[in-house]
């Protein structure tokens, strides 16, 4: 896709609140297992369909239906209020996580930095950490050389 740097399709991304399984003994497993032809046939001649109900689980949806195209060299803000999904649709974005709907294409490099401070470790120098963190980001070590006084100027930590 000549000239497109990022494009996202229906993203969506849900969470479950709840319990999704109950953490059982092998005793209780086998015992389950053992009984469990007896309740279905119980169920099934009494239409009591509580058996075979699980318990209800709810749904947050941090991102629904986003789509959005961005192009080479265009410059993007995302902005919203707390909850919004402004860090989940980044995390998507950047690969951390997988989104429940919808798809996210990266044409090019993509490096995130989704919380202040984030990569910054206090017992490694300053120049340790520019090296630590544009290797987090993808830069080949004879980068980081090249770029190096750059980022020191752009940084202003000289």
């Amino acid at each position: 896709m000549e000239g497109i740097a990022l494009r996202a399709q229906g993203l969506g991304k849900c969470y479950l609140i709840g319990e999704l399984h109950k953490y059982k003994t092998l005793r209780d497993q086998l015992a389950s297992a053992i009984h469990a032809p007896a309740r279905w046939g119980r169920a099934i001649f009494t239409g009591d369909s509580s058996v075979q109900k699980s318990e209800p689980l709810n749904q947050i949806w941090a991102l629904k239906d986003v789509s959005f195209t961005i192009r080479k060299g265009e410059a993007v803000g995302i902005i919203g209020r707390n909850g919004a999904g402004k860090s989940t649709l980044l995390k998507i974005l950047s690969r951390i996580t997988e989104p429940s709907v919808g798809r996210g294409e990266i044409y090019g490099r993509v490096g995130s930095l989704l919380e202040v401070g984030t990569g910054f470790h206090p017992e490694l120098t300053g120049r340790e950490n520019i090296f630590l963190n544009a290797a987090i980001l993808g830069m080949r070590k004879d980068e980081i050389k090249d770029k190096f006084d750059g980022i020191v100027n752009f940084a202003e930590i000289d």
